[in-house]
């Protein structure tokens, strides 16, 4: 520690002797100094050295020339990176104290110096200090801050900054600007698994390097034995030796055709089944986990390519770590918190404890974690995600147990629910995940928002602090209508419009800003139009009752039309990870809303259900069946659901009526172990005691894995009655067909129709 410490005081001495004073870079637009670079700059010295003179310009309108150092030297300098005006050996500690990414800003007498690790560290020296000495600021790739001022002062400097990760992904399209990647310090996916237009090796890989197309059929022992059968479509067989040599050779082309690339993943497909055979089932006892077959795979891949490192995932069935095989110092474990709640942080929520004895448990055998976390809401983009305050004390936990590499997955395109806020506020908390949280948030809140910052802060604050005293989950397939009763009740919602009503009219007279809280706003209009959507004719649906009948909200009409010309104006593409466009999503919409309920008995007629559905797919109750609103291939709404059980169902009409057809819907969605029920039995009755048998109806067989909704249609002729009775009889197991044979099936029931 001494030696270091006495090395560090020759290396400052080497500059010159330590004077804490003042230097001017700029006096009055006008400048001596030059940015010094060295004879043979590197590309990320070149670059550090062009950004400060672009925005020192930017700040003071005076350009500094760019010097190489084979030049005299000056008095006034900046130094950028490694020049001949230090001494080597002690320059070189240095640098090796920072890693990759790491830089130490220091000042002395007149000079400047700025020197980064080995990768961008100078650039990222430059960025902060231009960010943290001279408050510089870019939001987002369009919006910056620059301090306009004649004359540039700096105190004493003597700043070390080094990040606890050495990959810090966060995943936006922002990240595709490259001077806000250099502001933000991060990288992108194509900067560590990429080579120039060559897409590398980075996730779910083993199908890439093992084609089912090509070998299934002449070896389909390569693949996965699921329920008896070697399957196509599932995992591989890693306890199988050709699938080693198969892989192995693969990555050698690969390899030799990129050496530069450092990151291969050798990792399983995005599903769950995993390879039953004998041999694999052996290692999976063995080690406790199935991840100890992957591991093994891996450890030998990685004994092959010992100057590579091999990552591959900790992922649903592999998150367990191994009993028994450590991964090898070359090998990266990936975690991933796919099925977190994301409303607490990870390491104080109960539901998040088994991922944390896992993350722990990885740690104790391995120090090279990366870990891919999920901050958005994959089902619903543009639904509230109120997880800010779980951010800080999440990336902290991972930090402290061994990660070393960050994949922040979240909603990063333009206009998406706080996107710009989120990726700004990540790459601050990667960097250094001790920063001041509350800065960090005010900062940007002041600088994107101006004169609507208050307005929008308040809003942000009590989404947050509403979810909190709601204490529910927030789940990244979730849905907007989930939280029509506490974080998006009526009361909150008349809130969070003032708000935005107040911060519109803050900055209306400011285009750019103006635009920038509209789009704050989105998720405001989706969640109404969603919540209105799912119960039409209730209170905060899309129809009110005039004259006896049932007309549309003229102020629903236009949220829905203002939320298409928003998204038109902001180029917003998709509202969810599908896809889904919002041309599409406003079609959608008007078909959804457009309901006829005249000539309908049923319409909101009292409904009982025996069992009551399962808690998850509860909805509005047995209510939603006759509220007029048909559900679509989201089963998670406007959809009543049973698991691995029959249900009966009662629709009374309040008095004998006379009937001609009946209409049930039930939805097959086998991906998510939906399935038609076998049969349905309708039957009628006058006094709810004794039923008469109209038909029983029964899906297609031959549906198997298609995606289908069907309305079961009863036709008793010329019959009066009170109360209609359907007996759905369901699978209750997955059927032979089925990937997951044998566990538990659901039965999904929808609208119910009388006329």
């Amino acid at each position: 520690m001494l030696k270091k410490l006495f090395i560090l005081f020759l290396f400052i001495l080497s500059i010159n002797s330590i004077k804490a004073q003042n230097i001017t870079l700029v006096n009055k637009g006008h400048s001596e100094y030059r940015i010094i670079i060295p004879k043979k700059a590197n590309s990320y010295e070149q670059t550090a050295a062009t950004i400060l003179q672009k925005y020192i310009k930017k700040i003071s309108g005076c350009e500094l020339p760019i010097v190489k150092d084979n030049k005299g030297s000056k008095q006034y300098e900046i130094l950028i990176g490694l020049t001949n005006r230090t001494k080597d050996d002690i320059i070189k500690h240095k640098k090796k104290t920072l890693g990759e990414d790491g830089y130490y800003i220091f000042t002395s007498d007149s000079k400047l110096l700025i020197l980064g690790g080995s990768g961008r560290g100078v650039i990222h020296g430059v960025t902060g200090f231009l960010e943290d000495h001279l408050l510089c600021r870019m939001y987002s790739p369009s919006v910056e801050y620059i301090p306009h001022k004649e004359t540039i002062s700096l105190p004493f400097i003597d700043d070390t900054q080094i990040p606890p990760a050495d990959i810090r992904i966060v995943h936006t399209e922002f990240t595709k600007d490259t001077m806000y990647q250099y502001f933000r310090k991060i990288t992108q996916i194509e900067d560590v698994w990429n080579d120039g237009n060559y897409h590398g090796y980075y996730v779910h890989t083993l199908p890439r390097i093992i084609p089912s197309e090509k070998y299934f059929k002449s070896h389909p022992e390569y693949f996965s034995l699921v329920n008896g059968e070697r399957v196509p479509w599932g995992q591989f067989c890693l306890s199988n030796p050709e699938v080693l040599k198969i892989t192995i050779d693969n990555l050698k082309e690969q390899i030799a055709n990129h050496p530069s690339i450092k990151y291969w993943s050798v990792s399983q497909a995005d599903n769950y089944y995993q390879c039953e055979c004998d041999k694999c089932k052996a290692i999976d006892v063995e080690e406790g986990s199935p991840s100890g077959a992957m591991v093994r795979f891996v450890n030998e891949i990685a004994k092959a390519f010992p100057d590579k490192v091999i990552t591959t995932l900790a992922y649903q069935y592999t998150r367990k770590p191994p009993l028994k095989t450590k991964p090898l110092d070359n090998v990266m474990i990936t975690l991933c918190t796919i099925e977190l709640n994301r409303s607490k942080p990870i390491e104080t929520d109960t539901s998040s404890a088994s991922f944390c004895k896992e993350i722990i448990d990885w740690g104790k055998i391995t120090n090279k974690i990366m870990l891919w976390d999920y901050e958005t809401q994959f089902a619903n983009s543009f639904g509230p995600f109120p997880l800010y305050n779980t951010l800080q004390p999440n990336i902290q936990f991972f930090t402290k147990n061994h990660v070393m590499a960050h994949f922040q997955q979240c909603n990063g395109k333009h206009s998406e629910n706080f996107s710009e806020l989120k990726c700004y506020l990540l790459s601050k908390l990667l960097w250094n995940p001790n920063a001041n949280y509350n800065l960090i948030i005010n900062d940007f809140m002041n600088g994107y928002y101006r004169d609507a910052a208050p307005f929008i802060h308040e809003y942000f604050d009590l989404l947050h602090s509403e979810c909190q005293k709601a204490g529910i989950v927030l789940d990244i397939y979730g849905n907007p209508v989930w939280m029509a009763r506490n974080i998006l009740s009526e009361g909150n919602m008349k809130k969070y419009n003032d708000m935005f009503n107040r911060a519109e009219k803050a900055v209306s007279l400011n285009p750019d800003v103006l635009g920038r809280v509209k789009a704050a706003r989105l998720p405001i209009m989706f969640s109404a139009i969603e919540i209105a959507k799912s119960d039409l004719f209730g209170p905060r649906g899309w129809y009110k009752e005039e004259n006896g009948k049932y007309v549309r909200k003229k102020e629903m009409d236009k949220m829905l039309d203002d939320f298409l010309a928003l998204c038109k104006h902001d180029s917003i593409q998709s509202l969810n990870e599908s896809g889904l466009s919002p041309e599409f999503f406003y079609n959608s919409t008007l078909r959804t809303i457009d309901v006829q309920v005249e000539g309908n008995l049923a319409f909101k007629k009292k409904v009982s259900c025996d069992p009551e559905p399962d808690s998850r797919y509860y909805g509005l109750g047995p209510q939603l069946l006759t509220n007029g609103v048909r559900g679509n291939e989201d089963y998670k709404i406007n959809w009543l659901g049973w698991e691995d059980k029959d249900a009966s169902i009662i629709v009374d009409l309040d008095s004998v009526t006379k009937i001609n057809e009946i209409t049930i819907s039930t939805l097959h969605l086998p991906k998510v172990w939906i399935l038609h029920p076998k049969s349905i039995v309708c039957m009628i009755s006058n006094d709810g005691v004794n039923y008469k048998f109209v038909d029983e109806l029964k899906p297609d067989p031959n549906l198997k894995n298609t995606t289908d909704i069907k309305a079961f249609t009863f036709k008793p002729k010329n019959t009066s009655t009170r109360y209609i009775k359907f007996n759905l009889t369901g699978d209750k197991k997955l059927p032979m067909w089925h990937p997951y044979k044998g566990s538990k099936a659901w039965i999904f029931v929808d609208e119910i129709t009388v006329k």
